[in-house]
């Protein structure tokens, strides 16, 4: 007898198309299971194998099952054929899950359910700074660039997710328990080592630890030459993602390998360039002394492109955060990027800069997100974060709250990220996740000013609670900067213009005439009129804000695209009774800067043009902005209508009560 006959009479074909039949529908049901569920693609793979290994368990037991059923039931088959073989290809089915069972068990309980990116998390990274143990503190700038030139190059490996600076440098000078750090950061490996500079000679230890264990992964010292410090920092990133498995593309290995300049006094001049721009508080000084040591780097090196990047970025950043600075600044700012361009085309840094320019220089919002886009694959944190900035001006809020979650993923200790997630937060009316992402931002930086202003703020708007306000301006008494520099302190001035009774004190405290935001330039004696008048002090309002005025009126004939400045002027025109002039710089600011060019500052200006309104007595045209405002993202709310005494000349309209929920329906 053939063994396809002797098969057939054993029933070992029905059992095998049973087995078949079975393990398809197992395969129907699984998929999607799997996607519902959002299980990762290797557990079809688990259950494929294990249906493949009962095929010759299949074959094996059909073959002993049917001796044995043909001994006891002898030759009466046909009838009964079907029905046997049915059965045995389920319970042979059933062995096949009994198989699989223990590997899926330990693979969604032992592993956890909670990491269904173990792939990717087991390839995130946090490279902690570098201990300096060179001799004397004038060293310590180069252990401090190494660290951060590390980043740059690992950060460039798309395979690798890798913690930014802002939040490893708060375990510089800390006891470090790496377990608890790589559960702060949210990663599974650390990156620790040391750097010792004597003369033209350099030692850089490094090794990498399993945070969630604390094994060694990787170790290596490296002694060479100063001018040889590239060959460092490219050996241990390539190090690095071989012991983590990250995958490294033709171009990204190219990238690494690359070397900035050949020149170490150029890149000497470099680091110590990016010491001074890497100082917290966008301090003008520092910024001076950055410039002027990437400016001898690049005369060392004229081909250094990173240094002509560097200095892109810092003479933008100079531009747009430091008032009257000359748009000459930014002109060169773009030229430096260009440059480093033509010499790098694919450097990261080089397109954040033009990316910069594009925003802040013309708000060319679409060239600036594609310079950005580009910019991501070699430096995904600050691309994303600056994506984000540009999304919101556009009005696409839902997609910049996004990409800043995603710039807060890799870097999650910065008080920073937090704060401008916050403010998103803030404008969509989302005011009680605002309030947790501020909180969240305030426990690892208690004496963060800046959340601590918009949380308060966030409060008043969205619930009309003044208690956290009240608390803030008090503890701000005498500590403003004494050149009226907010910075990210910037909310200060809403604040006061909220709380007339805690800002007089406060106002008086500072000693600067101005108080320098982001959106404008507010004369002190202007926001002392406001206090004074909700108080009941006209006389005194008067005299402020006449004052204002003329220090307004230059600023803004000097300077027509000073839309926050002109918008102020329309505030103060309106106050002292010059409706014409009031009107007509409102309505100009708005033209200037309106919100379908900037959702973001934008809706300020709107604000303020409706606060006009208000002011002389254009009530309908002030209602329907305000119902337009309270329909699109901005910061104004019915709690904040209820609270802010500059809309006192409202508080008689039925549709204003209405809007603010003093007579709701």
């Amino acid at each position: 007898m053939s063994l396809v006959a002797e098969l057939q009479r054993r029933r070992v074909i029905r059992a095998l198309i049973g087995y078949g039949i079975a393990a398809f529908a197992v395969l129907q049901i699984i998929e999607p299971i799997m996607h519902g569920l959002h299980w990762p693609d290797a557990v079809l793979s688990y259950v494929v194998v294990a249906l493949a290994v009962g095929f010759p368990l299949v074959v094996t037991l059909a073959w002993i099952f049917d001796v044995k059923a043909g001994r006891i039931e002898g030759t009466q088959p046909a009838a009964r054929g079907g029905l046997k073989g049915a059965r045995l290809a389920f319970l042979l089915l059933g062995i096949g899950v009994l198989v699989a069972a223990p590997g899926t068990i330990w693979y969604f309980v032992v592993r956890g359910i909670s990491r269904p990116m173990a792939e990717e998390g087991r390839k995130s990274i946090a490279v902690l700074p570098f201990a300096s143990l060179s001799t004397g503190e004038d060293n310590s700038y180069f252990a401090d660039g190494i660290h951060d030139e590390l980043l740059r190059q690992l950060s460039r490996i798309g395979d690798l997710s890798v913690i930014s600076r802002t939040s490893v440098l708060q375990y510089k000078s800390e006891t470090r328990n790496l377990r608890e750090i790589g559960e702060e950061l949210g990663v599974s490996s650390i990156l620790e080592g040391s750097v010792q500079r004597d003369g033209n000679h350099v030692r850089v230890q490094a090794k990498l630890i399993d945070a969630r264990t604390d094994r060694q992964i990787w170790a290596d010292r490296y002694d060479r030459d100063l001018t040889d410090v590239f060959a460092i920092e490219a050996a241990v990133a390539e190090e690095i993602a071989r012991a983590l498995k990250a995958r490294l593309s033709p171009a990204e290995e190219a990238g690494i390998a690359r070397k900035p300049t050949e020149n170490a006094q150029a890149y000497d001049l470099y680091l110590q360039a990016l010491d001074y721009g890497n100082r917290p508080g966008r301090q003008p000084d520092n910024m001076a002394i950055a410039e002027q040591l990437y400016r001898k780097a690049i005369e060392t090196d004229p081909s250094f492109a990173l240094a002509r990047a560097r200095l892109a970025n810092l003479q933008l950043v100079k531009f747009f955060f430091i008032n009257d600075t000359p748009d000459d600044v930014a002109e060169d700012a773009k030229e430096e990027a260009e440059r480093s361009l033509r010499l790098q085309p694919d450097l990261p840094e080089g397109h954040l800069a033009l990316g910069y320019y594009s925003y802040w220089r013309h708000l060319d919002y679409e060239r600036a997100l594609n310079e950005f886009e580009i910019a991501h694959a070699g430096a995904p944190g600050q691309a994303s974060f600056a994506a984000a900035a540009v999304l919101r001006r556009q009005g696409r809020f839902d997609e910049s709250i996004h990409r800043q979650q995603e710039a807060v993923r890799l870097d999650p200790r910065s008080a920073e990220l937090l704060q401008e997630l916050g403010y998103s937060l803030v404008w969509t009316r989302r005011y009680e996740e605002a309030d947790r992402t501020l909180q969240r931002a305030l426990m690892m930086a208690p004496d963060y000013t800046g959340a601590s202003i918009l949380r308060a703020t966030a409060l008043e708007v969205g619930k009309g609670e003044t208690g956290a306000a009240k608390e803030v301006l008090r503890q701000a008494h005498g500590k403003v900067d004494p050149q009226g520099r907010l910075g990210q302190n910037a909310f200060l001035v809403y604040l006061l213009q909220y709380n007339p009774t805690e800002a007089l004190p406060l106002l008086d405290s500072v000693e600067s005439p101005l108080l320098h935001a982001v959106a404008a330039t507010y004369p002190r004696v202007m926001l002392q009129a406001v206090a004074h008048e909700a108080l009941g002090d006209p006389a005194s309002a008067r005299t402020e804000y006449l004052a204002a005025v003329s220090w307004l009126e230059p600023q803004v004939a000097q300077h027509p695209r000073k839309v926050g400045e002109r918008a102020l002027l329309a505030r103060c025109y309106a106050a002292l009774g010059r409706k014409a002039e009031a009107m007509r710089e409102a309505t100009q600011a708005v033209d200037t800067l309106p919100m379908s060019k900037d959702a973001y500052f934008g809706s300020l200006v709107a604000t303020d043009r409706a606060i006009v309104e208000a002011r002389v007595g254009e009530h309908s045209a002030a209602i329907g902005h305000i119902r337009y405002l309270l329909s699109v993202p901005s910061l104004l709310s019915p709690a904040l209508l209820r609270i802010d005494p500059r809309w006192a000349p409202l508080h008689d309209d039925p549709a204003f009560r209405q809007l603010a929920g003093l007579d709701p329906r």
